[in-house]
C-alpha cells in the first residue's frame, strides 16, 4: 500500500498555519493547522479530503491554528454529502455480486486537538449546520502519559496508524478556575432560551458533555426546515416567516400586523419553523484560554515480511497452501512436518512514521524536551522525521537546536513565519491578478509576495542545520522509505502561467482594446468634463478595494466576501470578512498592513453564512496586535455592526482566545419596523464620530436568512455607501439608500439564472443595478459572483459624461446620468473618482474573460 506524507501549505500570507497530510490508499489524515486558507490552498493543489476521517490538530486551539476548520467541516460535509447521493442513485441502478450498494463514502468525521476544542466547535452553532456527518470532537484534555504507571500504549490507532498524544504547557502558564454549570442549569437556559445562568457549580466534565452534545446536534440531527411549531404572535423571534391556520384548519402565511407597529396586535397563536438544535442553545456554560500545545508522534503499523517461495518448497509445502502461509496460519510440509509463518516469511517491516512538534514560543521547550516519549523505544522506533511547527524567533533558539542534534538520526523540517518564504501560494489567483494587472495596472495592482523573505519580511535562510519546510516536501514511507524532494512546489513564474493560459491572438486582441481604453482615458478635456460633472461626489479620493469577491466557499480565482472602504481623514471600514480576508489584505498592502490596521474604524457584517464573516476574528486579533504597541493606540476601539447573534457569537468566543474583544464597541441590530423593514439607526455622537469617522450606520432586514441585514454608513461630509451583503431585491434598501454615493451589491447569478437567484435568495446581475438606480447610486459596484464560473456578467460600456458643466438638475436626475457600473475582482483597488477610468477597461477585461468556461 502506497503511504506517504507531504506538505501542504507552509507559512504564508495566504496560508498562515502548517498542514500536512498523511495518505493511504484506503484513508487520508490531516495534521498540524487548519488555519484559515487551508481548504483554499487544497483546492489550488487539488488535495480531496472525501477520505479523511480524522484530523488531527496541533497546537494552541485558537484563531490562528485553528480559524479554516469550519470552513473545511462545511466543505467536507457537502462533498460527502453529493458523494453520497451519487452513490445511493447508483446503487439504485446496479448492486454489487452480494446485492448491496458498494460504501466508499465516510460515515462519521473524528476531530482530535487540545483543551477547548468542542467549546471552539459550538460557538458556531448558529451558523454552522448539516445533518448526516456525525462529528465527535476528541478533546485531548488530559496528559496520557503523566503519572506513575507509564502507558506506552497509542492513543489513537486504527488500520493504518499508530497516534501518541503529546501535549506540551508553557511555563509561563497559571492554573486557571472557571464557573461551571450542572446538567440542570444548562438544560432550564436552553428550554427558556435565558441568559448564562449565574449559580456557582463545578462540574466540569459534566460541562464538557453538554458542549459536546451540542456539537454532535449541529452536525447530526434529524431537524428538517418544514418542521413547524405553535407560539404565539408576540413570542415569535422576528423577523420570521409565521403562519396561520384558517377556518378550515389549512395553513396559510400569516400577513397580519406585526408586533412594533403602530397598532395593536392581538396575541394570537402562530406556527413558525422550528429552528435547528444548535440555534435554541443561547449560550454555553463558560471556558477560559487554553495555553496548552498538543503535539504528535504518528506511526504506521509493522508489516509482515515478505513470502519466501524458496523457504517453502525446501520444507515441502504444496503450492496451493502458500496463500495460508501468508494469511498466518500454519500448514503441513513433506513427511507431516508443521510449517509455521515465521519458517517462510522475511522478517517483519518495522512501521515507519514522523513526529508533529508545534511549540508557540520559547516558554513551551523546557515541557516538549522533557517529554518521555523521546526516550521511550517502543515508540520512538521507526520514527524519521519530525515535522517542526515554530513560533516566531524560535528556529535558532540554543535548546532546540541541542535537542535536534541530539536527535540527528532524524531529519528535522522546519516551518515558521519567519523561515518560509512568503510565496505565492494561490497560482491560479496570482495568474488572473496578472492578466488584469496588464490591461488596467492602476486598477490591478500584482499580490505583493517575496521568494527571498518571509511573511514577518526576515530572509530565509540559505543554509541551515534543518531542512526549511516547503510545499509539496514528501517523504514516503511505503513501498520504499524516500525523501520525494522532485514533489516540491516550484516557485511558480506568474508571467509564464499568464502567457500559457492565454492564447498569442486573444492577447494582442486585448492589449489593444486595452490601448484604447487608455488613450479615452487621457483625453485632457474628457478628464475636465469629468471633474466638472464629479465635483459634487464627496470624498472622490475614497478608495474601494475588494478583497474578496465570490459566494460560498473559496475557489481558487475568487475569495469569499469581504471589501475595504478607505476614506481619508476619516478611516478604515470593512464590509463583510469572509475567511482568510488577513490573508487578502496581507496580500494587497504586504509590509504596510500595520498602518492599515491602525486606521481600522469598523467592521460590517451582513449576516451568520460562514462566508460572510469567518474571518472576523482573525482581523480583530490582528488589529488588536497592531495598535497594542502604542500606549496612546491601545485606548482605540473598534466598532463591530451586525446582527445581534453576530455579536454573541464574538463574546462567546472570547472565552476562547483573548483576541481584543474587550476592546470592541458593539453596534447591534435586532429589532425592526414592521412596516419599513429598518432597525433603528446608530448615530454617533460628536466625540464618536472624531473616534470612529463615520456618523450613522443605518440597517434594515433583507430577504436571505434569519438576520440578514442591508447597511448605509453615512460619513460627516456626505459621503453614503449602501452595502447588501445576500439577499433578493430589497424596497427597503432602496429607499434606506436613497441618494447613495456608491452602492455595493451582491450579483451572484446571471441573468439567465433568475430561478436560481429566487430559489437561494441572491439577486442577478440586472437586479441589483435596478436597485442602485432606485437608490439613484452615482456608482454601483457589483460583487459576490458564483463561484460556478470565473467569467463576469456582459455590461455595457457608456463611456460618456451626460451630465453637462454647470447642470441643474435634481440629484437623482443627475445620478441617472452620471451612473458607472463596476464588476469586482480580487485585489482591485478604485478610487470614487476613477470609477469612470476603469469602466473604459470593461471592453478589454470582457474580452478576456469570454470564453472562459466554467471551474
Amino acid at each position: 500500500m502506497l503511504n506517504w506524507v507531504q506538505l501542504v501549505t507552509t507559512p504564508t500570507a495566504d496560508t498562515p498555519g502548517t498542514c500536512i497530510l498523511l495518505h493511504f490508499d484506503n484513508q487520508r489524515y490531516v495534521f498540524g493547522n487548519i488555519a484559515e486558507g487551508t481548504q483554499r490552498a487544497m483546492v489550488q493543489r487539488k488535495v480531496a479530503l472525501n477520505k479523511a476521517e480524522n484530523l488531527f490538530l496541533s497546537g494552541v486551539i485558537n484563531w490562528q491554528n485553528a480559524g479554516g476548520l469550519m470552513g473545511t467541516i462545511l466543505t467536507i460535509a457537502d462533498v460527502l454529502a453529493s458523494a453520497k447521493e451519487n452513490q445511493d442513485e447508483n446503487a439504485k441502478k446496479k448492486k454489487n455480486k452480494a446485492g448491496l450498494a458498494a460504501d466508499n463514502v465516510m460515515s462519521r468525521l473524528h476531530i482530535h486537538g487540545g483543551k477547548n476544542l468542542a467549546y471552539f466547535l459550538a460557538t458556531s452553532r448558529r451558523f454552522i449546520f448539516r445533518k448526516g456527518l456525525p462529528l465527535r470532537p476528541e478533546e485531548i484534555r488530559h496528559d496520557p502519559r503523566l503519572g506513575e504507571q507509564q502507558n506506552n500504549e497509542p492513543d489513537f490507532k486504527d488500520s493504518n496508524i499508530n497516534v501518541w498524544y503529546m501535549p506540551i504547557e508553557s511555563s509561563n502558564s497559571r492554573p486557571t478556575t472557571s464557573r461551571k454549570r450542572s446538567h440542570e442549569e444548562f438544560s432550564e437556559q436552553v428550554e427558556s432560551g435565558s441568559r448564562r445562568n449565574q449559580t456557582p457549580s463545578s462540574d466540569a466534565d459534566e460541562n464538557q458533555k453538554l458542549v459536546e452534545t451540542v456539537v454532535t446536534q449541529m452536525f447530526d440531527s434529524d431537524w428538517t426546515m418544514d418542521a413547524l411549531v405553535e407560539t404565539t404572535l408576540h413570542q415569535a423571534k422576528l423577523p420570521a416567516k409565521l403562519f396561520v391556520r384558517d377556518e378550515k384548519g389549512h395553513i396559510q402565511v400569516y400577513s397580519g400586523p406585526m408586533p412594533g407597529g403602530n397598532e395593536p396586535v392581538p396575541d394570537i397563536p402562530v406556527l413558525v419553523r422550528q429552528p435547528w438544535p444548535g440555534a435554541m442553545v443561547e449560550a454555553l456554560p463558560p471556558t477560559t484560554p487554553s495555553t496548552q500545545s498538543i503535539c504528535y508522534i504518528v506511526k504506521g503499523h509493522d508489516r509482515r515480511g515478505r513470502f519466501n517461495p524458496k523457504e517453502a518448497e525446501k520444507h515441502g509445502v504444496a503450492k496451493p497452501d502458500y496463500k495460508f502461509l501468508t494469511m498466518g496460519q500454519n500448514v503441513t510440509g513433506k513427511d507431516g512436518a508443521v510449517v509455521t509463518p515465521q519458517m517462510v516469511l522475511e522478517p517483519n517491516v518495522l512501521g515507519k512514521g514522523f513526529a508533529v512538534v508545534d511549540i508557540p514560543d520559547a516558554s513551551y521547550i523546557e515541557s516538549l524536551v522533557k517529554r518521555a516519549e523521546w526516550s521511550t523505544e517502543e515508540i520512538m522506533k521507526g520514527i524519521h522525521v519530525i515535522f517542526w511547527l515554530l513560533g516566531p524567533g524560535l528556529v535558532n533558539d540554543p535548546k532546540l537546536q541541542e535537542f535536534m542534534t541530539k536527535m540527528s538520526s532524524m531529519r528535522h523540517i522546519v516551518t515558521s513565519s519567519d523561515n518560509c518564504s512568503n510565496r505565492i501560494s494561490l497560482e491560479s489567483a496570482a495568474t488572473q491578478a496578472y492578466k488584469l494587472h496588464c490591461i488596467d495596472p492602476e486598477r490591478f495592482p500584482l499580490p505583493i509576495f517575496d521568494n527571498e523573505r518571509s511573511l514577518l519580511n526576515t530572509l530565509v535562510p540559505s543554509t541551515s542545520a534543518y531542512e526549511v519546510g516547503r510545499t509539496g516536501k514528501t517523504v514516503q514511507f511505503a513501498p520504499q522509505f524516500l525523501h520525494q524532494d522532485d514533489k516540491v512546489v516550484p516557485f511558480p513564474d506568474i508571467k509564464m502561467l499568464a502567457m500559457a493560459d492565454t492564447s498569442k491572438e486573444l492577447r494582442e486582441e486585448v492589449q489593444q482594446l486595452a490601448e484604447q481604453a487608455r488613450t479615452k482615458i487621457s483625453n485632457p478635456e474628457l478628464l475636465e468634463k469629468i471633474e466638472s460633472v464629479e465635483s459634487d461626489i464627496p470624498n472622490r479620493d475614497a478608495e474601494v478595494i475588494t478583497l474578496g469577491t465570490g459566494s460560498a466557499l473559496p475557489s481558487k480565482y475568487r475569495n469569499v466576501s469581504a471589501t475595504l472602504v478607505r476614506v481619508p481623514g476619516y478611516g478604515n471600514y470593512l464590509f463583510d470578512c469572509g475567511e482568510n480576508t488577513l490573508g487578502q489584505l496581507r496580500r494587497v498592502f504586504g509590509n504596510e498592513l500595520p498602518e492599515l490596521l491602525r486606521d481600522l474604524k469598523a467592521i460590517w457584517i451582513s449576516h451568520l453564512h460562514a462566508d460572510h464573516h469567518l474571518g472576523t476574528a482573525g482581523v480583530i486579533r490582528a488589529w488588536h496586535d497592531a495598535t497594542s504597541k502604542s500606549e496612546e493606540m491601545v485606548k482605540s476601539k473598534l466598532v463591530v455592526a451586525s446582527h445581534v447573534h453576530m455579536l454573541d457569537w464574538l463574546r462567546e468566543y472570547a472565552d476562547v482566545e483573548d483576541y481584543g474583544h474587550e476592546r470592541l464597541l458593539p453596534v447591534e441590530f435586532k429589532n425592526w419596523d414592521s412596516v419599513t423593514k429598518a432597525g433603528r439607526p446608530r448615530i454617533f455622537t460628536a466625540k464618536e464620530i472624531e473616534a470612529f469617522g463615520v456618523a450613522r450606520i443605518d440597517a434594515c432586514f433583507v430577504n436571505h436568512c434569519h438576520g440578514a441585514l442591508a447597511t448605509v454608513f453615512t460619513w460627516p461630509s456626505g459621503l453614503k455607501v449602501a452595502y447588501s451583503g445576500d439577499c433578493r431585491p430589497s424596497d427597503a434598501f432602496a429607499r434606506m439608500g436613497r441618494g447613495a454615493t456608491l452602492l455595493i451589491h451582491e450579483s451572484t447569478f446571471d441573468d439567465e439564472l433568475g430561478g436560481d437567484a429566487v430559489a437561494k435568495k441572491h439577486s442577478t446581475m440586472s437586479e441589483a443595478i435596478d436597485v442602485g438606480r432606485r437608490m439613484g447610486a452615482r456608482r454601483i459596484l457589483l460583487t459576490h459572483f458564483s463561484q460556478r464560473y470565473q467569467k463576469i456578467p456582459i455590461l455595457e460600456e457608456h463611456f460618456e459624461v451626460r451630465a453637462e458643466e454647470g447642470d441643474e438638475a435634481r440629484t437623482e436626475e443627475k445620478a441617472k446620468l452620471d451612473e458607472v457600473i463596476l464588476v469586482a475582482f480580487d485585489y482591485m483597488r478604485v478610487r470614487l473618482g476613477d470609477f469612470r477610468k476603469a469602466q473604459a477597461f470593461l471592453p478589454a477585461i470582457q474580452k478576456l474573460f469570454e470564453d472562459v468556461e466554467t471551474q
